[in-house]
């Protein structure tokens, strides 16, 4: 991606970024020659909003929800704003599109990205919008989701989804093996693990307490439940005993059991979230579970005598859920700023999040402001597990990889090294080491 950027950005953007602005008050409220207001009289403007959803049909989807709340703003809104909305655009798409000077103003994306498209000039500085529209009420929002919204202390980015992961279990396999409790801490969550796993009389896997990197190897889930961070002020530290101490414990797991074999048993799995899921078929007793799978477990456990419950922590309780946000960024070549930031401010008001928080078919989305969360909480069927959810999501304790412009990089060196360490052909110190200093030699 970041090469591909570059390259895009090199040859499109070769005009002066001076009118592409990094701050809100460098661009004109007329700049673009098609909307002012001279004498009370709004010239007419149209904003292009683009998001990465399918333009599914259905009534309850993301995309038609965006279509209705356009044609409420078109119809309600006097300032002679138009809004015009589109799906299935890819960041690769968007990307190219606004390197070409041409729409979206608006667009959704990964928050990951923002540090390298900010820093090629192609992102919009919204840091005064953000913090002078009182109406608008950038305190309602669960402060967490602004770290992922924030690059060299400017806003470039507006959370519009939040989300977590949890522990899914099954309370009757724990209580066989002699827990009459979820883990309260991480301490017991790894003796439940070896305690819940079962092998044949050939020494195979037949059922795992928990498989530490299932769905995938986390470079974020564990070293956030254990407290661990991944910076140093403005330098890169994964060295400290937090981050050590997340991956002894998934390593812990494999020494006793044999990464092979824990691999050839991972193998034999069905489709999560399905009724195949290893956690429906007694292969599991628990596993991590983001929360946007959370309406295809429901829906297909029924029957099954299931739970959810918040990550544990170490004993001393100096852990964190962790978090990821979907974000709004606007397109630096916007060419009515105030025009998109009405927009903008519609769509991610409190209105309209209330509204998309009833989520697909109805079975709620995790909004990231508070009065959306408890609007899902108190006034929607969306289920108790929801509702569970949106509860953890509102408490505070959250935290989320650091917004970084090497962020790419720092992450597939994490994946790399660490899986090398689950492997057994590296002691997790060690690769800890190899990645402190590559990640130092990226950043040189």
């Amino acid at each position: 991606m970041k090469k591909l950027l570059a390259m895009i950005l090199a040859c499109a953007m070769a005009l002066p970024m001076a009118a592409c602005g990094n701050n809100a008050s460098s661009i004109p409220a007329n700049a673009s020659g098609t909307s002012g207001e001279q004498g009370g009289a709004k010239d007419p403007v149209t904003v292009t909003v683009w998001h990465l959803k399918p333009e599914d049909t259905e009534e309850t989807s993301e995309h038609q929800r965006l279509l209705r709340w356009a044609e409420k703003f078109n119809a309600e809104n006097t300032d002679n704003i138009t809004v015009e909305v589109a799906g299935a655009k890819s960041p690769e798409v968007i990307l190219t599109t606004i390197a070409s000077g041409s729409t979206p103003d608006i667009f959704m994306n990964y928050w990951n990205n923002a540090a390298t498209w900010s820093d090629k000039g192609a992102l919009y500085d919204l840091t005064e919008f953000v913090n002078s529209d009182e109406e608008w009420n950038k305190g309602d929002f669960v402060d967490a989701c602004w770290g992922l919204c924030t690059y060299n202390d400017k806003i470039f980015s507006v959370p519009y989804s939040m989300s977590t992961t949890f522990m899914v279990y099954r309370p009757d396999l724990l209580a066989e093996n002699g827990w009459d409790h979820f883990p309260k801490d991480t301490d017991e969550l790894l003796q439940c693990a070896i305690d819940c796993t079962k092998l044949d009389d050939k020494g195979n896997i037949v059922q795992m307490g928990l498989v530490p990197d299932y769905y995938w190897l986390d470079t974020i889930l564990w070293p956030a439940a254990f407290g661990g961070t991944w910076v140093d002020g403005d330098k890169p530290d994964f060295v400290n005993e937090r981050q050590l101490a997340a991956y002894e414990f998934q390593r812990a797991i494999f020494d006793e059991f044999g990464y092979e074999k824990v691999r050839r048993f991972v193998d034999s799995f069905g489709a999560g979230g399905t009724s195949e899921d290893p956690l429906f078929k007694d292969k599991v007793a628990m596993r991590w579970l983001p929360d946007s799978g959370l309406a295809a477990m429901v829906e297909n456990g029924k029957g099954i005598d299931w739970a959810m419950a918040p990550m544990p922590y170490p004993a001393d309780g100096k852990g964190a859920q962790m978090l990821t946000c979907g974000v709004w960024e606007v397109n630096a070549r916007t060419k009515n700023a105030e025009a998109t930031w009405k927009v903008l401010a519609s769509l991610t008001g409190e209105e309209n999040m209330k509204y998309m928080a009833e989520g697909e078919h109805n079975n709620g989305n995790f909004m990231p402001r508070r009065s959306a969360l408890n609007h899902l909480i108190d006034n929607l069927d969306v289920g108790d597990y929801t509702k569970q959810n949106a509860k953890t999501l509102l408490n505070d304790n959250l935290t989320h990889f650091p917004m970084l412009s090497y962020i790419g990089e720092y992450l597939n060196i994490i994946s790399a090294e660490m899986t090398e360490a689950m492997m057994g052909n590296v002691s997790v110190e060690d690769a800890a080491k190899n990645i402190q200093e590559q990640v130092e030699a990226v950043i040189k």
